[in-house]
């Protein structure tokens, strides 16, 4: 029988607080279960069949259900799991009927070693499928398809009264054609989610500054200065995914020092804003825009950001019913070659803007002409984010092109998805 969210019982208590957990749980007791094990909740049994990913805390293993389900059972050492969090989030989202939140199955714990959960086995992440593709990028008709997907899933969440702050390609995952799911796309890991709303769902006021939470590529500015993050914070991260997508990598792709890409996004708002949205649809710039007028408290009109993605899709007619260009199952050609056919004139036609726009000008003698207007007039500042100081400012530029003149003379290499930090 399978494992519906109404029938968990209620979740477990956290786990100790690092001193508690030194104290209580010693490194041979504090472990993660091995492959073949049985592991077991109150209504429940698994087995663990293979390993699937693996952490620097946790595991993920392959079983399945009673009625022969594939799952996915995730077991983080206890000490350690964040696991109690992401139950919350995925409760709080089946309450909503959430369809682009990863669902929560089962969950059990074996003390003092570790906690799991057993959600859907899903398949291949954004990331993966990317750089899988020629370019590393998808054509603009599967972009906005999964700009859309990925949005809703960050609305839901929101939704459910949760922001994420790790927003990024590797979180996102695509379902099962098993499971009749293989058009889906999921938010998964919510380790670093948390609630922005009290007990009577009041908006929580900002902490100020707390420390670094999320991944350095997708980071948003607010994340840089350290701040607490909110919903549009999600946004911006969602937005950094959708440029990725489309155009291929993020100029700030080889940079590591998180003051170089600090410095490269305010970039793309300024001299580098040119190159930032090359091969880019025009309403990209408004989304960026619309996400950059948003302060801490706001909350956000997602069917606005939703009207910029269909702008973009009737002006390239793009037919959004269309097969991922992940997808291998071509059944026919007829519509294959017309959706391919379609795919390609939106790309030649945003190369076409694009070079009519760079035609008079060279690009670097563009920016610096840009750059030189800018000086003749006040710096206008972001909506809501605050400036780094000149020497700040100089410092991260510096790095951003030392690591630029390096990355040079490098060899080119598929990154690994960039690893989040922070906690609350």
């Amino acid at each position: 029988m399978a494992v519906g969210v109404a029938s968990i019982p209620p979740a477990p208590p956290p786990p100790p607080s690092h001193q508690q957990s030194v104290a209580a749980c010693s490194t041979e007791r504090d472990r993660l279960p091995k492959l073949k094990e049985l592991v077991k909740t109150d209504l429940h049994t698994y087995q663990l069949y293979k390993i699937i990913g693996e952490g620097g805390y946790g595991t993920v293993y392959e079983s399945e259900t009673d009625d022969g389900r594939r799952v996915a059972v995730k077991a983080e050492k206890y000490s350690k799991s964040m696991l109690h969090i992401e139950a919350s989030v995925m409760r709080a989202a089946a309450r909503r009927h959430s369809e682009h939140i990863c669902e929560l199955i089962d969950y059990g714990n074996e003390k003092p070693d570790y906690i799991f959960i057993v959600i859907p086995l899903l398949g291949k992440d954004l990331h993966k499928l990317r750089n899988e593709q020629i370019n590393r990028r998808f054509s603009l008709c599967t972009a906005i398809q999964v700009g859309l997907q990925t949005l809703k899933a960050i609305e839901e969440l929101h939704l459910s009264h949760f922001i994420s702050r790790d927003i990024k390609p590797g979180n996102f995952m695509v379902g099962l054609r098993e499971n009749q799911q293989h058009k889906t796309i999921f938010l998964i890991d919510f380790g670093l989610a948390k609630k922005y709303v009290d007990k009577n769902g009041k908006l929580l006021p900002s902490r100020g500054e707390v420390g670094w939470r999320g991944t350095t590529r997708y980071g948003s500015l607010k994340a840089h200065l350290r701040l607490d993050l909110a919903r549009r914070d999600d946004l911006e991260s969602w937005f950094y995914l959708l440029v990725e997508i489309t155009r291929g990598s993020l100029p700030w792709r080889h940079v590591s020092e998180r003051a170089g890409v600090q410095a490269a996004k305010l970039m793309a708002r300024d001299a580098g804003r040119t190159q930032f949205f090359h091969q880019c649809p025009k309403q990209y710039e408004t989304l960026m825009e619309m996400i950059d007028g948003l302060v801490f408290e706001d909350n956000p009109k997602y069917n606005e950001f939703v009207d910029v993605l269909m702008d973009i899709k009737k002006e390239w007619k793009l037919r959004l019913n269309s097969r991922f260009d992940w997808d291998e199952d071509m059944t026919s050609t007829r519509s294959t070659t017309r959706s391919i056919s379609s795919d390609a004139e939106c790309e030649k036609a945003i190369k076409e803007e694009y070079m009519k726009g760079v035609a008079e000008v060279d690009l670097k003698e563009r920016e610096m002409i840009e750059v030189k207007n800018k000086q003749k007039e006040p710096r206008k500042l972001l909506s809501g984010v605050m400036p780094l100081s000149t020497p700040a400012l100089s410092t991260a530029v510096s790095v951003l092109r030392q690591q630029q003149n390096q990355q040079q003379r490098q060899p080119f290499f598929i990154h690994q998805e960039p690893q989040s930090a922070g906690s609350f």
